[in-house]
């Protein structure tokens, strides 16, 4: 039998996003849960989710299905293939501008966080000494 890399996948992209399974499964019309059963091999997601994942994250389905996209290092886009570490001969690498908008919405989530908390524990900036 062939070795798909799918669970793995679907658990680096929720890492990549700084998502819970549940979240994740919404983005793409899934029903509660269904992440979890296809990363612990209960079920296999239907062509339709595969191609909504890819075009979300700009990857290849092939990359998606047949490749550890862990094992790309640094995550990187060369003529609309993922460059991985290993390649013999990578060229400059030009970082998804999908990547570099996940890294800055994880930026915002984090500072809305700690805006949350610093509201509920009554924290005032203002009066903040050094």
């Amino acid at each position: 039998m062939i070795k798909n890399y799918i669970p793995e996948n679907l658990r680096y992209l929720i890492t990549l996003e700084n998502s819970s399974m549940d979240e994740f499964g919404v983005r793409f019309e899934l029903g509660r849960g269904m992440i979890s059963q296809y990363i612990r091999k209960i079920a296999i997601p239907k062509l339709e989710t595969i191609q909504r994942i890819c075009l979300y994250f700009e990857i290849t389905i092939d990359d998606f299905v047949n490749k550890d996209l862990s094992a790309a290092k640094p995550y990187a886009v060369k003529q609309g293939q993922l460059s991985y570490s290993e390649d013999k001969e990578i060229e400059p690498y030009v970082i998804s501008p999908r990547y570099v908008e996940l890294l800055e919405k994880s930026i915002q989530d984090k500072e809305k966080i700690i805006k949350s908390l610093e509201e509920k524990l009554g924290v005032d900036k203002s009066n903040k000494t050094a």
